[in-house]
């Protein structure tokens, strides 16, 4: 099997880059991959697991692409990194990967940020949403409405499927939604992440030293760490524990807030916001840690890869019981509620200091989880797996595109408005149409 493979690629910061790698290295050996990117760099390492080409929207090689057998698209929340590989898959149907379900954050990004297309954002979410999507469309353009609240109630996912063969989540719940859906070839694989083997994580029971927590990755204010660092400043035992961050913040104004924060709150000397790091430094501040921190609020329904690289490390960690992280066994997490976010945080913080051990253990039960689930191995064999079964699916896929335009051609010309239910099964839709006329 010959796969196009549009994703972010090394040194691009985001994790769907990362993953990108650790997989291609392995489906290597199950099909032949070209990697496609709009990207003027990247990683020379990619080029040993795949042939890499670089494309431009408008000069696109067709001719070349349409030689494969099936197109994947990666599809994530960010509108620098996904955009492109969106609107191609837009033009030429294939298989779409989503690792975030909630998506107003990147058409926003597209609509408002980047095309300043009002009108067209508009007829979107008044196309999935009906006169309500409409009306919260126009009013969350003008201010008056969060991306929190359009998140939760108008996630814009079936956008992100417009034109595709099908689907793969990598979270049961959302794999699930899909599903119920009926419109695509849908699958679920949990997402993969390559075991530290060595890793080892050692607790210094010594007091005299603080305990060193660590909290990284892309970090926006959904990432929680104003309220991280209010539930250490006004913790018991403040001597405790020492936490580093790592990672980029995106948003300079959160960035200054943050630093001003723990400037406010005392913290100075126990807190240490050390940036974006190579990987291997990353992995070296994680075996020297003794507790992660990994909360999201809201969350994007996305599957964490910082919680996996936290496994991979055998490391402890708090995560919010929230979407994706809720369904984790509860005795490889400790988990935080959302609506008692300092409360908890200083509860497990002091349940730490009272046993240790039982947190090592927790990680260790992690990092067994990994090993059995998250493997890029399974990862690559699901994919080829369920490629082969979407390329079969793909006339049943076309031929019903066809008809969802006939339908929308029809009711134009007719002046006939397609119920909810109806739009759902245009096949039927027609079948009513046709015995109406």
């Amino acid at each position: 099997m010959k796969i196009n493979w549009f994703s972010p690629l090394p040194p691009a910061q985001t994790e769907i880059a990362n993953c990108a790698m650790r997989v291609l290295e392995v489906l290597q050996n199950r099909a032949e991959i070209v990697a496609w990117t709009n990207q003027l760099t990247w990683s020379s390492e990619i080029e040993k697991y795949a042939r890499v080409c670089r494309y431009q929207l408008n000069q696109m090689p067709w001719k070349q692409i349409n030689q494969g057998d099936l197109n994947i698209y990666h599809i994530g929340n960010n509108a620098d990194f996904h955009a492109d590989i969106w609107q191609i898959s837009r033009q030429s149907p294939g298989l779409v990967i989503l690792h975030d379900f909630k998506l107003q954050h990147f058409f926003t990004g597209i609509y408002n940020k980047t095309w300043y297309d009002k009108e067209v954002y508009i007829e979107h979410m008044q196309k999935y949403y009906g006169i309500k999507g409409r009306q919260a469309a126009a009013s969350f353009w003008l201010g008056n409405i969060s991306i929190e609240y359009m998140d939760e109630h108008y996630p814009l996912v079936n956008l992100a499927l417009e034109n595709s063969v099908g689907a793969i989540a990598h979270n049961l719940n959302i794999y699930k939604i899909l599903e119920r859906e009926k419109r695509w070839f849908v699958g679920y694989v949990p997402l993969p992440y390559k075991s530290q083997s060595k890793s080892t994580n050692k607790i210094n029971f010594d007091r005299s030293l603080p305990y060193r927590l660590i909290l990284f990755g892309y970090l926006n204010s959904n990432r929680c760490l104003d309220i991280v660092l209010e539930a250490l400043s006004t913790f018991s035992d403040k001597n405790a524990f020492r936490l580093d961050i790592y990672g980029r913040i995106l948003n300079k104004k959160y960035f200054t807030s943050i630093k001003e924060k723990i400037k406010t709150l005392g913290l100075s000397d126990r807190v240490k916001i050390h940036g974006f790091v190579e990987e291997s430094i990353l992995d070296k501040a994680l075996a020297n840690a003794h507790l992660a921190i990994n909360l999201r609020y809201p969350t994007m329904e996305e599957a964490s890869a910082s919680q996996l690289r936290i496994w991979s490390q055998a490391l402890p960690s708090l995560v919010t019981k929230i979407g994706w992280y809720a369904t984790l066994p509860q005795d490889t997490v400790a988990f935080v509620r959302h609506d008692r976010f300092v409360e908890d945080i200083q509860q497990q913080l002091q349940k730490f200091l009272d046993n240790p051990e039982e947190f090592v253990a927790m990680g260790k039960r992690g990092k067994r989880l990994l090993e059995e689930q998250h493997t890029p191995e399974i990862y690559a064999k699901a994919i080829v797996d369920f490629s082969e079964k979407a390329c079969q699916f793909r006339c049943k896929s076309v031929g019903y595109q066809l008809i969802n335009r006939l339908c929308e051609q029809m009711s134009d010309l007719s002046n006939y408005q397609f119920s909810e239910q109806e739009i759902k099964r245009p096949a039927e839709a027609i079948h009513f149409l046709t015995f109406r006329s």
